[in-house]
Order: C-alpha cells, then structure tokens, then sequence
C-alpha cells in the first residue's frame, strides 16, 4: 500500500519535471508538493513528519492526480486547485474570482503594524483596498479586534469573494464589504489605517509573466503602461481620507524604482520583509501631507 511519503514523492518529481512556477504562497516545489498531498487526503496542513509513514488513502490517489493534472499541465496555482489559501494563521476560500492570497503586507498586519503604529490606541476604522478576497482586512480583524473594517474595491465579484470570506473567518459583524474605486467614496479623515495592495503590474511585465498568473483576474494585476499611476493617485487621495494619527501600508511589489523615479522628491520608507516579499511601504497621514506642501506628491 502507497504511503503518504511515496506520494509526496511522486507528487514532488511530477511538480518538477513540469517546471511549475512557485509564486503563489508556496516557496518551492517541495512545498506544493506537500500542499497537494495534504489537499488531496482532506487534511490539515499543520502534520509531523510521522504522517509520511502512514498509509495513502486509497480514495486520495485519483483525487491527487487530478490535482497534480491542474497544476501541471493547466498550470493552475495550487490554492485555486485546493480552493483555499492560508496567510498569516487563517484560511480563506480562494478561487478565480481574486488574486491567491499572498500579500507581504499580512506580515506587518500580524505584527500590530509596529513599530509604524506606535503605541497609539487601537484603530477606530481600517480599510482594506482593492481587496480582492479580503484577506488583509480580515487579518486585521483579529489583530485589532475593536476596530471597523471595511473591505473595498471595485470588483463585484471580488467583493462576493470577500464575503464569503467574512463570513468564514470574521463573522462578528465588524467586517464590511463596499464596492467603489480606490479611495473616492470614503469621506475625509475617515479612516485610521490603509492596507492598499492596488495593480502595479505593467503592461509590458504582464507580457513576460509566468503560466500561473494568466489564471488570476487581469485587472487585479496590471495597472497602467508603467505600472504605478494607481498607487500614485492612492498617496494622494490617502492624504485626505486618513485621520491625523492615521498609517498607510502600500505594496508596490517590483515596481518601486519606477515609482520612485516618479516621485524622486518622496523619501519612501520600505519595509523589511523577513519572510519574503518586497515593495512594502508605511506612510503617516502627516508624512503625505507633508509631501503634498511640499510639492514631492
């Protein structure tokens, strides 16, 4: 009889003979692999390595080659595949509908957003922006357990998504989904933290991007030609929205030279991300404020 370890094995050397790309939450091959085996068992990700001894499901072989057929051959990400994604201890519904739940922003969030935040009372209003799935606000939720979190983008189907989610991982009645573009139906000085994570993929890097991401919504990757004029116009309607004690978390992934060419007078300062991921950015309200004065913004 098959044991776990042998089909982790198969499953390993088909991901690598297909040359999958790994840039969906999983940093390897590996990793997949025993995300794929888990999936296909109906098990829990959190297993010692004792389970490898164990016997495979007889039911789980044809279910795990189904799977190793999405990912190989359709190159589906394995989170769309398992219908489910984890970030920062949570697991939220995945599907087509959003981007795979993957943002290094989790990372800051889960830490209270220190030391950026401060030793300020908690957050009154938290927004979410271009949502997607609704995993960073949902996060948040349980970081800061007082505070209203509002959930936003333009996308209906996205924000369905969102949902779903809430009502999985957030049902206490503090999570909000609004449907609208950027920031533009949130009033002045309305919200204490931004979590924006809007498209900053260029149209000329979309062209170049592995078979996995073609199964992501578009408009939830690319921006404009050179993949910034929406984070742009975010720093400057975030000035107006945020309160005075109020934060701003900005992923910008590879496009921060590009910004920063756009705004060489804007002193950004980007996070270290010790758990991978890059373009992360913490702006005060007063900093982007400053900036406008100025005229850098």
């Amino acid at each position: 009889m098959e044991t776990f370890g042998a089909a982790l094995s198969e499953a390993e050397s088909c991901l690598t003979r297909a040359g999958v790309f790994c840039g969906h939450g999983y940093e390897s091959i590996y990793d997949e692999a025993v995300a794929l085996v888990l999936g296909a068992a109906g098990l829990p990700p959190a297993q010692t390595r004792a389970i490898l001894a164990e016997p495979f499901p007889v039911e789980a072989s044809a279910r795990l080659r189904d799977l190793l057929r999405g990912r190989c051959e359709a190159r589906q990400p394995v989170a769309y595949l398992l219908g489910e994604a984890w970030l920062a201890g949570l697991c939220f519904t995945c599907d087509t509908r959003a981007l795979v739940p993957r943002s290094p922003i989790a990372q800051v969030v889960a830490e209270g957003c220190q030391p950026w935040w401060g030793e300020l009372a908690s957050p009154n209003t938290i927004v979410d922006l271009c949502c997607g799935g609704g995993s960073l606000g949902i996060i948040a939720s349980h970081v800061f357990p007082s505070a209203t979190v509002l959930l936003s983008d333009i996308d209906s189907a996205a924000l369905s998504l969102a949902q779903e989610n809430i009502q999985r991982c957030a049902p206490l009645g503090r999570v909000h989904c609004v449907q609208g573009h950027l920031l533009t139906l949130l009033a002045s000085n309305s919200a204490d933290l931004i979590l924006a994570n809007p498209p900053y993929v260029s149209i000329s890097e979309m062209a170049h991007l592995p078979p996995e991401y073609l199964h992501e919504p578009r408009g939830a990757l690319q921006a404009d030609e050179e993949g910034v004029a929406l984070a742009i116009a975010l720093l400057q309607d975030a000035a107006r929205v945020l309160s005075n004690v109020g934060l701003l978390l900005l992923e910008v992934g590879e496009s921060v030279a590009t910004l920063e060419t756009r705004l060489p007078r804007v002193p950004f300062t980007w996070i270290d991300l010790p758990e991978g991921g890059a373009g992360v950015a913490a702006v005060s309200a007063q900093e982007l404020r400053d900036w406008i004065a100025a005229g850098a913004l």
